[in-house]
């Protein structure tokens, strides 16, 4: 590796800086922490991949992330490996939905889903549930999960409908953002 400052080839036996040091220099703070920054981005984002596969990969993190199910980050992985789009970008913001968003983004997506959704959709009554506990008593096993899949079914439709929703009206602008942030970062890169 060759020393441009000392004019000299450096040894293996010399210390290469570590991500994201500073270069020695007399600017304030700020400066120094903006080069930490950059530096970590350009290493982190692997920019080997075209801005389509980066934003598409970001698009499936974030779709993916207000679903209501466990797992969103292997789904996310899943669905931007089925769309040909970056699977590193699409990891971190499957995080989106955390254990502080989860049940305000869920209760958004139920009442975006039940105004959506034709018909009343209202939520069982505590009466309601006692009534189909006690007719489970006086069923078999087949027809108490068949009677309990529809009723579950029947109260995660609006969920469902909301949060793919709220989920693609979040994606899109985020491809579309992504998609011109990363070209431009990939020209200034090439330049």
């Amino acid at each position: 590796m060759f020393n441009s400052k000392n004019r000299r080839w450096l040894s293996r036996s010399e210390p290469i800086r570590a991500l994201g040091s500073a270069p020695p220099t007399t600017k304030n703070r700020r400066r120094q922490f903006n080069y930490i920054i950059k530096q970590w981005i350009h290493r982190l984002i692997p920019f080997k991949e075209s801005p389509y596969r980066i934003a598409m990969g970001c698009a499936c993190g974030i779709f993916c992330s207000v679903l209501p199910i466990v797992g969103q980050t292997f789904l996310s992985m899943i669905a931007a490996r089925l769309l040909k789009a970056s699977v590193i970008a699409s990891i971190p913001w499957s995080f989106i939905s955390n254990p502080l968003t989860t049940l305000p983004l869920w209760y958004g997506g139920y009442r975006l889903g039940s105004w959506i959704m034709p018909g009343k959709h209202k939520p069982l009554s505590n009466d309601e549930i006692h009534a189909l506990m006690q007719n489970f008593d006086q069923m078999d096993w087949t027809q108490s999960l068949s009677l309990l899949s529809t009723e579950v079914w029947k109260a995660l439709q609006p969920l469902w409908l909301g949060t793919v929703v709220t989920g693609l009206v979040m994606a899109i602008p985020s491809f579309i953002l992504i998609y011109y942030l990363a070209k431009g970062i990939l020209r200034r890169r090439n330049h």
